[in-house]
């Protein structure tokens, strides 16, 4: 089961994904689309300013040895966008981030992190974008 909540964007309300890094040249929504990897919605996002991101956050209880994250991205066009999937131990202050370059096909983008020591922990799944003004779509999006 995954730690997040409305991984699949089903849910009418976008929270609890916000906005965090650059917040305010960040630009995103739940869309509905028959486009989606699964289900009838994705969570679109495009930043004026390179490293926008979206993320949410959640605590994970216990000892676990590792977190990881896989999504489902595309391009909202032809045209390639360049981004990343973080995950951070904001406990620990550390990150691990699997870059990918997104076209016009879903692409599956995987990260771990080993998490061992202390809990519980405070997680955070980030998106990032390197690519301004065009659209990212994220579908699925699954930490466990």
């Amino acid at each position: 089961m995954s730690y997040l909540r409305n991984p699949s964007f089903e849910a009418p309300d976008i929270a609890p994904w916000a906005r965090m890094n650059q917040a305010g040249s960040v630009q995103y929504k739940i869309w509905g689309t028959g486009d989606a990897r699964s289900g009838d919605a994705v969570l679109v996002m495009s930043t004026s300013q390179a490293e926008g991101s979206v993320a949410q956050d959640f605590t994970v209880s216990g000892p676990p040895p590792s977190v990881s994250c896989f999504a489902w991205v595309r391009s909202g066009s032809q045209q390639p966008v360049k981004g990343s999937l973080t995950i951070w131990d904001l406990s620990a202050n550390r990150a691990v981030s699997a870059r990918f370059t997104a076209t016009s096909e879903w692409r599956l983008v995987t990260c771990a992190m080993d998490t061992s020591g202390t809990s519980p922990k405070q997680i955070r799944v980030e998106f990032y974008l390197q690519t301004v003004n065009r659209e990212l779509w994220i579908d699925s999006v699954n930490a466990f």
